[in-house]
């Protein structure tokens, strides 16, 4: 053994000699020789000729292979349950890495591979932070490559498919009115498909959520539908909380499928087994809402448990509400002693349900989905009487004014439709719910714009109204009527 290291340690000793010896050889020949020099040119050349050759050919290749699977990545069966998924996705990062330490030539196939990983995990943020960290810069920016793709294809086609053509309407480009500085302002509004006549429905569409004016929780108004019952006798009560009440065996399902169970107060259940009387996280957000009257922060609540209800559902969807939250307009709010009030009761009151919801309703999130709320929602009218006394809610949204708000809410396609002074449609509630009608005020064509009226429009003066609407929404108003008193 120990005659073996000294030939090795000689052998070293001789091969490190004969390397310095030819350096110097080598410097000197570079030097002195012309010819020499020439030949060390061409030959590095020749080699980044074919260096950049090969990169060229490895980014062609990855290109292609790609494209190719993002092209048949929409028909993809990807797995639904949370056990499949988390086998999937192990299998996938596993796969990635037996190839991607092959060398170039399978970085493309190991992007892929996290890029399917990534698909079905629950976080993809978190995973990409952990690709940057862990997967080689190639093969990383590959796959954030694919994402990228993968999101214009999304926004692409995402107006190709919303609304719903039996809705007879489509979403468009259009002048919303002029900035500050009297730039025309651009903003998608709705178009009709068909033609309509003065009167007649051009749809209806139910909200992805919506919530009662505070005050009348409890009372005589549906906690789901917002309808209002004119007998005790049809009030059908929680079975765990005394707080809300039902007007069907239906609602009460669907409340308790999409939201309830995770924000009731429980109160009821908590009497029954002689629990601590201090108030639940969820009452403690009820309770803010009740005080305030501010009804967005329980609309948000709601929003975020129902995103939990339909991811579970796994309906395949292309498209879920928070897609369509997200594609929204909104006026930019600043963090104020409500909305860290706010942020802080919505973490309390979710948390022990949604696991990482902390994470999730992070300051600057929660003041882009308040803001988009405001802009977007709308006041409902779901009293029989039009003498109902309920005070004004102090939040900013868009309402018919013939009858009492009773409540608000987010709607996908209505939230498009634009201010006008003069508008060509109204909003409705014939059914005393929470579903709007938009009905036609005048004859609208085929290729028309549809617009409503954000604001009352009665012996308001053009400045007063264009005040508000600035106001309330940074608008301000180009129509005719306007533009004909200015």
């Amino acid at each position: 053994m120990k005659n073996s290291t000294v030939v090795v340690a000689a052998t070293v000793g001789v091969l490190a000699v004969a390397a310095v010896g030819y350096a110097v050889y080598f410097d000197s020949k570079r030097q002195t020789d012309p010819e020499f020099k020439r030949k060390l040119k061409r030959d590095r050349k020749r080699a980044e000729k074919l260096a950049k050759a090969e990169a060229k050919r490895l980014t062609e290749k990855s290109t292609q292979d790609i494209e190719e699977f993002l092209a048949t990545a929409t028909e993809e069966d990807y797995p639904t349950s949370m056990e499949e998924r988390e086998q999937f996705c192990m299998a996938q990062l596993s796969a990635g890495e037996e190839l991607f330490v092959k060398g170039p030539e399978n970085y493309s196939l190991a992007a892929i591979c996290f890029y399917r990983a990534l698909k079905v995990y629950p976080a993809p943020a978190e995973l990409v932070m952990v690709f940057q960290k862990t997967i080689p810069p190639e093969v990383f920016t590959i796959v954030m490559g694919m994402l990228s793709k993968d999101v214009q294809s999304k926004e692409e086609k995402y107006y190709t498919v919303f609304p719903p053509k039996e809705m007879n309407v489509k979403v468009e480009e259009k002048p919303e009115g002029m900035d500050v500085n009297g730039q025309r302002v651009m903003r998608r509004g709705l178009v009709a498909t068909k033609g309509f006549t003065k009167g007649e429905v051009i749809f209806t569409e139910a909200p992805v959520i919506s919530s009662l004016e505070p005050s009348l929780e409890g009372k005589n108004f549906c906690h789901y539908c917002l309808k209002e019952m004119i007998s005790k006798d049809l009030m059908i009560p929680c079975n765990s909380c005394s707080v809300v009440v039902f007007c069907s065996d239906e609602c009460r399902t669907k409340a308790g499928q999409e939201f309830h169970e995770i924000l009731c107060t429980k109160n009821l259940l908590a009497t029954s087994t002689g629990a601590s009387a201090t108030p639940s996280p969820a009452q403690a957000l009820r309770e803010y809402t009740k005080d305030s009257r501010n009804v967005v922060p329980g609309l948000l609540a709601k929003f975020l448990a129902k995103m939990v209800h339909d991811e579970s559902l796994n309906s395949g969807a292309e498209y879920n509400s928070f897609d369509h939250l997200e594609r929204l307009v909104y006026v930019e709010k600043t963090l104020g002693p409500d909305e860290e009030k706010e942020i802080e009761l919505l973490k309390l009151a979710l948390g022990a349900n949604i696991p990482g919801i902390d994470q999730f309703i992070t300051e600057e999130r929660y003041l882009v989905m308040k803001a988009r709320l405001l802009y977007n929602i709308y006041g409902i009218s779901s009293a029989i009487s039009p003498s109902l006394n309920v005070k004004p809610m102090p939040e900013t949204h868009r309402s018919v004014r013939d009858r009492p708000i009773t409540g608000a809410g987010l709607y996908r396609t209505t939230s498009y439709l634009m201010h006008s002074c003069e508008p060509n449609t109204k909003i409705v509630y014939s059914g005393r719910d929470h579903t709007v009608s938009l009905i036609a005020t005048e004859t609208i064509k085929a290729g028309d714009e549809l617009q409503i009226g954000y604001i009352k429009n009665g012996k308001q003066s053009t400045e007063q109204r264009r005040l508000e609407l600035f106001t309330k929404y940074r608008l301000q108003c180009s129509c005719a009527l306007c533009e004909m008193t200015d």
